[in-house]
């Protein structure tokens, strides 16, 4: 028998409860972070500040890459992949990315040492690692475990290299130290979950996740995604100076903490659609939750602009004006994207996820370079609005039907 929709209040209440705990975690890491990037604006030099970030993108991106590995194990019916498998098959995937990413990192920043490029292939394996351990916890419904361990590891190796720095350490020795503090925390995490996982066969296990070429289509989305959602601090570090740059990161790091919501909201999406689940209620309290929250966001950031432009001036060392409440609707819009696109993975749409990302990365790389280089920071706070609309016009339209 069909359960009775759910209702908004029902809805509301149940959601409120997992956002506490989930927004809490979210909250203090992004808190950390933001706390030691404005620590070290006080202590060190513009160019070492900008170095600094320069390693906070790369370890931000490759903790955001999704390689896939978990997911598609978990769309397959027979899946039962031991842990030790799983980063296995996301480790060989993260040592592959890894020279793309130091590529990416020296295009950004051209003055980051050889001794801080060094640490990227680290960087990948924790970021990787991690990410597989929360899809695995998403999957068990443990959604706040999943989002403290991921926020967690990301803002403690960021927070750590950045104390190391501000008592005088080098750039490579701090980022190195971090880089192996968040290795140490994966193979913890990792030992405690693994008894809970076990499978008959590690290399079975490897070659049918690796056979299973459902994680290309994952791995893309992400991937893709990453490229549109990142392009423009990478465009940001090369073309702008440190004190404009850092300006535009803390604003950037402020405003798209709204992204809490889609970062909670777009799991569980997935999660109950993949696992066969009546989510065509919880999809409409999501968007109307989203909605709501994104509305009073909205009013708030025009009140603050308006009424008391001045104190976040000072937070974030520059003042933009009206283009920083442009850039907050983009965050708005973007969030809609991101609900829509985890509604397409968990549905088994994934190629089309994937194409629909891909047709937004290519048109983010352009806006976002004409945006740096013609306008500043300003620029590029204004282009996350078209970005995000154009997003969400080729997320929303209607699928080809089969004749």
């Amino acid at each position: 028998m069909r359960t009775k929709p759910d209702r908004p209040a029902r809805f509301l209440a149940r959601l409120g409860v997992r956002a506490v705990v989930v927004a809490g975690a979210y909250a203090l890491a992004a808190a950390a972070i933001l706390l030691t990037v404005i620590g070290l604006r006080d202590v060190v030099s513009p160019a070492r500040l900008r170095e600094f970030l320069g390693f906070v993108f790369i370890a931000t991106l490759a903790a955001g890459l999704e390689p896939g590995t978990t997911k598609a194990d978990a769309l397959d019916p027979d899946h039962r992949a031991g842990l030790p498998a799983i980063f296995a098959v996301s480790t060989l995937k993260a040592l592959l990315a890894s020279p793309v990413l130091a590529l990416v990192w020296r295009f950004a920043d051209p003055a980051a040492s050889l001794s801080m490029l060094a640490w990227t292939p680290g960087l990948c394996v924790a970021g990787f690692c991690v990410t597989d351990l929360r899809v695995l916890h998403d999957l068990r419904g443990r959604y706040a475990l999943a989002i403290g361990l991921k926020q967690g590891a990301l803002a403690g190796g960021i927070v750590l290299a950045g104390t190391l720095i501000a008592s005088g350490a080098g750039l490579g020795l701090a980022v190195g130290v971090s880089t192996l503090a968040r290795l140490a925390v994966v193979a913890v995490a990792g030992l405690g979950n693994s008894a809970r996982r076990g499978s008959a066969s590690f290399g079975r296990d490897v070659r049918r996740m690796a056979a299973d070429l459902r994680w290309l289509d994952l791995a893309a989305v992400s991937v893709i995604a990453a490229v549109s959602g990142s392009v423009d601090r990478l465009f940001g570090l090369r073309f702008l100076d440190a004190a404009a740059y850092g300006g535009y990161f803390l604003v950037f790091e402020v405003f798209s903490k709204f992204w809490l919501i889609p970062y909670v909201l777009a799991p569980i999406i997935f999660a109950r659609q993949a696992s066969g689940q009546e989510t065509g209620a919880f999809l409409r309290g999501a968007w109307s939750f989203t909605a709501a929250v994104g509305a009073l966001f909205l009013a708030a950031l025009g009140g603050l602009l308006w009424l008391a432009p001045g104190p976040l001036a000072r937070v974030v060392g520059a003042s933009f004006g009206p283009p920083t409440w442009l850039f907050g609707a983009g965050v708005v819009v973007g969030s809609f994207v991101q609900l829509r696109i985890a509604g397409l993975q968990g549905e088994g749409a994934s190629r089309r996820a994937a194409i629909v990302s891909g047709f937004s990365a290519v048109f983010s790389v352009a806006l976002f370079y004409l945006a740096a280089r013609s306008w500043g920071a300003a620029g590029l706070l204004s282009a996350w609005l078209v970005k995000s609309v154009v997003e969400l016009a080729l997320a929303m339209l209607p699928a080809r039907r089969p004749a």
